[in-house]
């Protein structure tokens, strides 16, 4: 039998990289492989028997030791099920493995974009201050460090080409840095089961029939630019322009008080978190997602797939699979959403149909299995050598 080991600090399916590493697991031990996963928290159980899960204990003594610690002690196992003929498979802060899935991008990089969620000159320079002389912020450039230059490391995948730059830009790799973009679920989200469940999911959101509907998804409204939507679309409003923003991720409440202010009561609902995302996407007309930074946003696949034409910053990486038109260059400036956003709202609906059309050609080569078999056959690849 086949073995393999996958390496991340939490086995869930609370979040982007976390489902992929459940997901992933899963599919592994389908093929008839066995995983072994190395975490320092569980919190989903294995549904195969092939997947066995060894839980590491780490001291909380802050973020920065706690993932140095664990780096150290997966280097120790890691080296042992070597031993055994296990491959080695990392996604996240370590850096002993034959294989590393860079699915979050470099970190100095990410701070540098997350201090524009303050709009303030002054609190986006404490930001930077507090980041960089934080012991959490040197040690994780320290282990990107050791793992992207490590000699012995035999491939690193980077979900976008803006994840492979930040790479390259940052650290001089010792091994190849090989595109595997993120797969999404085309028989949950495509534009026949949108058609057929709108106006159902419209009527369930109290969203009129003639409404023009922006969706936006995020579980950090902050860091993916709400701030400065919602000041793109307070001057749409002053301009007359008719639409009503569709957001889930995050409570009312949290915002409800800058929505007041700008005047966009009427025009804003914020739902908070939904297990049917789809909801969202299938009752837009028009997905805008102004992230101040993403590494591979699946957020931008899902609408896409869903039949929507999508507006993403420059930031967040799946929005490389579109035209420079549709890409917001400076998600921290609301002027350059309004201008985006303007011009959308300017188009008829057919030609916004038929915008999401191509979106969801485009992202219909890359269905989840398609993407786990580009792995699964890189594994084997690996084993091989």
């Amino acid at each position: 039998m086949k073995r393999i080991a996958l390496f991340y600090k939490s086995f869930s399916l609370s979040g982007g990289q976390e489902r992929f590493v459940y997901n992933f697991a899963h599919f592994l031990a389908e093929k008839g492989w066995k995983v072994r996963v190395v975490t320092s928290k569980v919190k989903e159980k294995p549904k195969s028997e092939n997947i066995e899960i060894q839980k590491v204990t780490v001291p909380n003594l802050g973020r920065g030791l706690r993932n140095l610690i664990f780096a150290l002690l997966c280097e120790k196992i890691g080296k042992e099920l070597k031993k055994e003929g296990y491959i080695l498979f990392g996604f996240g802060k370590t850096y002993y493995q034959d294989i590393y899935r860079s699915g979050g991008g470099v970190h100095r990089f990410y701070v540098n974009r997350a201090q524009y969620k303050f709009e303030s000159e002054i609190s986006r320079k404490l930001y930077i201050l507090k980041k960089k002389t934080s012991l959490s912020y040197n040690i994780t450039n320290l282990i990107e460090k050791l793992t992207f230059e490590n000699e012995n490391l035999k491939t690193i995948v980077a979900p976008t080409e803006f994840v492979k730059s930040q790479i390259e830009e940052n650290f001089k790799p010792k091994t190849q840095i090989k595109i595997i973009r993120n797969g999404v679920n085309l028989k949950r989200f495509n534009p026949e089961r949108r058609n057929k469940l709108r106006e159902k999911f419209r009527e369930e959101l109290g969203i009129g029939k003639n409404d023009f509907v922006i969706g936006y998804v995020s579980s950090n409204f902050r860091l993916k630019g709400f701030q400065y939507l919602l000041k793109a679309l307070s001057k749409l409003k002053r301009e007359k322009f008719s639409f009503k923003l569709l957001a889930a991720g995050e409570e009312f409440n949290r915002w409800k008080r800058e929505v007041e202010r700008l005047n966009l009561k009427e025009n804003v609902s914020i739902i908070g978190k939904v297990k049917e995302v789809e909801k969202v996407y299938f009752s837009s007309d028009l997905f805008v997602y102004p992230t101040l930074y993403d590494a591979s946003a699946n957020v931008v696949l899902e609408a896409m797939a869903s039949g929507l034409p999508v507006l993403p910053s420059r930031y967040s990486g799946t929005g490389e699979l579109l035209s420079p038109q549709f890409i917001i260059d400076r998600p921290e400036n609301p002027e350059d959403i309004f201008q985006k956003v303007k011009i959308a709202l300017s188009k008829n609906r057919e030609d916004l149909e038929e915008e999401g059309y191509k979106n969801y050609k485009t992202v219909s080569k890359f269905p989840q299995e398609k993407v786990f078999n580009k792995y699964k056959k890189l594994v084997e690849e690996i084993s091989k050598s």
